[in-house]
């Protein structure tokens, strides 16, 4: 019974993102250079939404046809008195950017292939070519200071992940990738 009851507390720390990371507090998010305010659907004005640390921005070497890039956003909720640090990677498959899908698309047409166009939205949306990875997580106080509160990965998942063509989740790890490589990641050939 010893065993099982340090069995499901080994299972249960590693369920659980620890909490480290650099604290912030609301007016540091809304008031610096340092944070983009990334524009959301769900936002409601009064300073909820996804906020971009610039300075953690980091291009990464990857395999061949690959790049990574690795991040820190803050999720800010300022009604739960609620700020969600998330440090995480994007890998990004370079073949299944939209501008090589059309233009292998149109090579297949010089060749005489009849497919039609919309064959390029249906593969980019059966794979965008984007793996997000939530590497760890940290919660704060509106004031900044550390909120002693467990993070589960699933649900900083949840916020972020997957980024799916066409979806809300699909902006951030475009802006990412456009702040790390210069350019958008679409319009990579």
């Amino acid at each position: 019974m010893k065993r099982i009851y340090l069995l499901s507390l080994l299972l249960l720390a590693c369920l659980v993102l620890p909490m480290k990371g650099q604290a912030v507090s609301q007016a540091e998010l809304l008031n610096s250079d340092r944070y983009l305010h990334v524009d959301s659907s769900v936002d409601s004005g009064r300073g909820y939404g996804k906020y971009l640390d610039l300075s953690s921005i980091k291009a990464m070497d990857a395999s061949d046809g690959h790049r990574r890039v690795e991040a820190t956003i803050y999720v800010l909720m300022p009604a739960a008195n609620l700020i969600q640090g998330i440090h995480l990677t994007y890998d990004y498959q370079l073949r299944q950017s939209l501008r090589h899908l059309i233009n292998a698309h149109d090579q297949a047409l010089k060749q005489g292939n009849k497919t039609p166009y919309i064959s390029i939205w249906r593969a980019k949306q059966g794979n965008s070519g984007i793996t997000g990875t939530v590497n760890d997580g940290g919660t704060y106080y509106n004031n900044g200071q550390i909120r002693q509160q467990r993070v589960y990965k699933e649900n900083l998942n949840a916020m972020i992940l997957p980024a799916d063509f066409g979806d809300e989740k699909y902006k951030l790890p475009n802006l990412l990738y456009q702040k790390a490589y210069g350019i958008a990641y679409d319009d990579e050939t």
